[in-house]
């Protein structure tokens, strides 16, 4: 039985709207969303990059989203849209395997020269933000982009988790502006692949997908773009119990990935210079917030000590609750974007 907002939904989708030019495009590019029980978020999320603005020079063919064996309506609103439109396919998995399955399973079908990952609970800050991201492969030097996120200021609000988070993205956008490639602004929500790069992945189960892709980037010795100017909305974890997942098994990959790519790389490529500066300057700056983030990575670290949930990490479950981030999409790139430190001159 179908999602019962998805008939409204519907009706954003042109029933004529793949009638696409003659004009055969340059480069062929797969979008890919693995999901797991997204239903409150897929509808948006498709929404977006089924208007995303395309060019003569690039073409998005297909729009896979690879369900993990959701529970809920996540399939029954994939297959109404797709009904609508030709290029969003649904492929459901029987049985739960996790993210990094769900992305060599996309390596397996796709044979795009650019792949673009989008998390299901992700949206597009308007209709360039793909195009944006994938101009930076389209010369053929680098082979991965990763999106522009930004994460909308959750406003005055008591949830300490909001709070933390947005202090967590506030120290990202701070690190990157000084040092694009660190272990700390790694993130695998939005990331384009370039076919002679994806073509050599297989993820293995036990390590983060953002962290294994970005590091076989750079043991390779491949060109790694960090498209600012692509942007792409996240939201915050919904409770204290999501954000302290989220960091630790956070430290669980980071170990992994020391143990399958070598201390060395990571420790010379990866590390944030004046790390600790940055975080207290920025907790002068934002007190509230910055201690909600305290309260929270501290909380993380306890659990990951005593290494709750190791087991299902190590199988490579770990989805966390999303709900709709609910964004005005009409934004254009080179507006102040809400909640972004560097544009607003903070």
């Amino acid at each position: 039985m179908a999602h019962g907002n998805t008939s409204q939904a519907l009706e954003l989708f042109p029933l004529d709207m793949t009638r696409e030019k003659s004009l055969r495009a340059e480069i062929t590019i797969d979008v890919v969303i693995p999901a797991f029980n997204e239903e409150s978020c897929i509808e948006r999320l498709l929404h977006d990059v089924m208007m995303a603005m395309q060019h003569d020079w690039f073409q998005i063919q297909n729009i896979y989203v690879i369900s993990d064996a959701s529970t809920d309506q996540t399939d029954d609103i994939v297959q109404q849209i797709a009904a609508r439109d030709r290029r969003v396919k649904l492929i459901t998995k029987a049985e739960r395997k996790g993210k990094n399955d769900s992305i060599n399973l996309a390596f397996s079908i796709t044979n795009a020269e650019l792949i673009v990952f989008i998390d299901a609970d992700v949206r597009l800050a308007n209709e360039h933000s793909i195009a944006k991201l994938v101009q930076h492969l389209r010369d053929g030097k680098a082979a991965m982009a990763q999106g522009g996120l930004v994460r909308p200021c959750p406003g005055f609000i008591l949830n300490p988790a909001k709070q933390a988070a947005y202090f967590d993205w506030i120290l990202v956008d701070k690190i990157r502006s000084r040092k694009a490639i660190s272990w700390w602004s790694i993130d695998g929500r939005v990331m384009a692949l370039s076919r002679d790069f994806y073509q050599q992945l297989v993820l293995p189960l036990s390590l983060a997908d953002d962290q294994f892709i970005f590091y076989s980037c750079i043991q390779q010795g491949r060109k790694f773009v960090w498209a600012d100017d692509a942007i792409f909305y996240y939201g915050p974890p919904e409770s204290i119990a999501d954000f302290s997942h989220q960091w630790s098994r956070y430290f669980f990959y980071t170990n992994k990935s020391h143990q399958y790519f070598g201390k060395e790389l990571i420790g010379r490529d990866m590390s944030v210079p004046g790390l600790w500066r940055t975080i207290m300057s920025s907790l002068l700056r934002h007190p509230f917030c910055g201690l909600m983030w305290v309260l929270c990575y501290a909380i993380s670290k306890i659990e990951f000590v005593f290494r709750l949930d190791f087991e299902r990490y190590e199988r490579g479950f770990f989805w966390t609750k999303s709900r709709p981030l609910k964004i005005q999409t009409k934004d254009v790139v080179g507006a102040k974007v809400p909640g972004n430190p560097r544009q607003s001159g903070k």
